[in-house]
């Protein structure tokens, strides 16, 4: 598996390597505010955000649901009848 996606991004779990070019100095675009720039990169990290959080939430609900029963069985052998 290559250390990157195939269209060559790496995500935020993957490491960078050296010879990937880093961006140290901000990309000035002609015409936009700076301060639209941000607000719409606050608005795609934030939609980016709330989705890993909804699937996050729902693989860990599954989880649940599925360990519950055997949760219960245990809940249940340490008390004594009584």
């Amino acid at each position: 598996m290559p250390p990157y996606p195939i269209d060559g991004i790496p995500t935020l779990t993957q490491r960078a390597e050296a010879d990937i070019p880093v961006l140290d100095t901000p990309v000035a675009f002609p015409g936009v505010p700076e301060a639209v720039l941000r607000a719409a990169l606050q608005a795609d990290l934030e939609q980016a955000i709330k989705v890993a959080v909804d699937e996050a939430s729902a693989t860990l609900r599954q989880r649940l649901e599925a360990e519950l029963p055997a949760i219960l069985a245990q809940a249940m052998s340490r008390i004594r009848p009584g």
